[in-house]
């Protein structure tokens, strides 16, 4: 995959969002922060493969995949008034129907293009399936990787600017206050993935994320950048505004012990 191939896949994604734009060429609030998002995991998805010592050619197509895996969010919105999947459709399932029907890949070369929309299916799934070669996961980790650092990204914007309380759907609008689930702690706690059904809290969301620092994120580079930015500090601070559970030590305490195994930092005791 070329670079310019790549420049004109970005061309028609854009022209693409711009279509759910109104008259005067505003984005819904919601769609212009989903598009932001895209831009930011395009660029944490260059960051990782940098830091990964990826080859060029590997680095275009991991940016396309990048640039791609939300792209069903926008029909997504608008069809259903919401960004949930559980109360829609599966975004990922549709982001390659979007792909198939505007005919953006269609030029590249089966096998890359399959690589593609493999790496966008997946992304969202509770783990990649085992059937998925190791070459393709090596992208659908990349994007997983690069998603979790923006969404890390977008929660801690939204608390500080207040619009997690404005704009609920950013957290799935659950019941802010209130414990965590004992089935999330209990999961995150040994970095086991968390069933959605028994996320009922935005204690519960946050741990989600705090989860991810427990082996949920593939690549080395991520877990730098998620220690270079406080994402567990930020957490841990917030999660205690929310509260007062012993699950949310437990869970805060098993991620920075995780991180400073892998980063080879001093375990502060």
């Amino acid at each position: 995959m070329t670079r310019d191939f790549l420049e004109t896949v970005t061309r028609r994604y854009d022209a693409y969002v711009d279509s759910f734009r109104d008259a005067s060429g505003e984005l819904p609030q919601m769609m212009a922060l989903k598009l932001e998002h895209t831009r930011c995991v395009v660029d944490d998805a260059k960051q990782i493969m940098a830091g990964e010592s990826w080859l060029e050619d590997a680095c275009t197509t991991g940016e396309m995949c990048a640039l791609l895996h939300d792209a069903g969010r926008y029909s997504q919105l608008k069809e259903f008034g919401t960004f949930q999947d559980v109360k829609s459709i599966d975004h990922a399932a549709r982001a390659v129907e979007v792909i198939g029907a505007e005919g953006w890949l269609t030029e590249l070369p089966k096998r890359e293009r399959k690589t593609v929309i493999t790496a966008v299916a997946v992304h969202n799934k509770r783990e990649i399936p085992p059937t998925v070669p190791a070459e393709t996961a090596a992208f659908a980790h990349l994007v997983r990787d690069a998603d979790k650092l923006d969404i890390f990204r977008v929660m801690e914007a939204a608390v500080t600017d207040g619009s997690l309380e404005t704009n609920p759907e950013i957290a799935w609008e659950l019941q802010v206050k209130g414990a965590p689930s004992p089935d999330v702690v209990a999961a995150v706690s040994v970095g086991r993935s968390v069933s959605y059904a028994n996320v009922k809290t935005l204690s519960d969301f946050v741990l989600i994320q705090v989860g991810w620092l427990i082996g949920g994120l593939h690549y080395p580079t991520a877990l730098r950048l998620a220690a270079e930015r406080k994402a567990l500090e930020f957490r841990e601070t917030f999660l205690k505004t929310l509260s007062d559970d012993p699950g949310v030590d437990l869970c805060c305490d098993a991620a920075r012990a995780y991180m400073d195994e892998r980063l080879n930092l001093p375990v502060v005791r």
